[in-house]
């Protein structure tokens, strides 16, 4: 405590396979405040697009807590949450992440809520469709086209360089 205010830290906490959303829901109950970062992560499944939201650092969170000399019981009470495999540390006493850390983090987050992966092309990259009517050939990244990642590339077709807008999910750098 300072001057009667209790400081708190961010700590990292190791949950179980899969249960970073469970851990989450079960410390709001006991009004520990917490942090999960979210990413999206797109795949095929059936030949569609299907977005899903993942944990940025998957098997982690982030917990906002006293010391532990401030307010054991507390952090008892995150060690016995179901999920929770542990909170990071080195001998048996945790270590606070840095705020500008966590802060830098929920700064990415902040507009969408979670965060959104960029192309990882840039302007003029060589690269191979993998899928679709193309399949097999190479053509040179152009640009980006939409935020559903749509994108278009420069290919030789018919002895001739044409625009072909095609799936970011179908790329991949030669």
């Amino acid at each position: 405590m300072v001057d009667g205010i209790a400081v708190t830290n961010w700590y990292v906490v190791r949950s179980k396979d899969r249960s970073e959303s469970r851990v989450v829901r079960e410390l709001a109950r006991k009004a520990v405040a917490t942090f999960l970062p979210l990413t999206e992560i797109t795949r095929r499944f059936r030949g569609r697009r299907r977005s899903n939201l993942e944990p940025l650092f998957p098997g982690y969170l982030f917990v906002r807590l006293e010391s532990i000399a401030g307010n054991p019981g507390v952090w008892d009470a995150v060690r016995w949450t179901p999920g929770v495999r542990a909170i990071l540390g080195g001998d048996g006493i945790p270590d606070p992440v840095p705020d500008h850390v966590v802060e830098a983090i929920q700064e990415r987050v902040r507009d969408l809520g979670f965060v959104r992966p960029k192309l990882d092309f840039a302007s003029r990259d060589r690269v191979i469709i993998r899928h679709g009517p193309f399949a097999g050939l190479e053509a040179v990244f152009d640009r980006g086209l939409s935020p559903s990642g749509r994108v278009q590339v420069l290919m030789k077709l018919l002895g001739r360089e044409s625009r072909v807008q095609i799936d970011a999910l179908d790329l991949e750098l030669a």
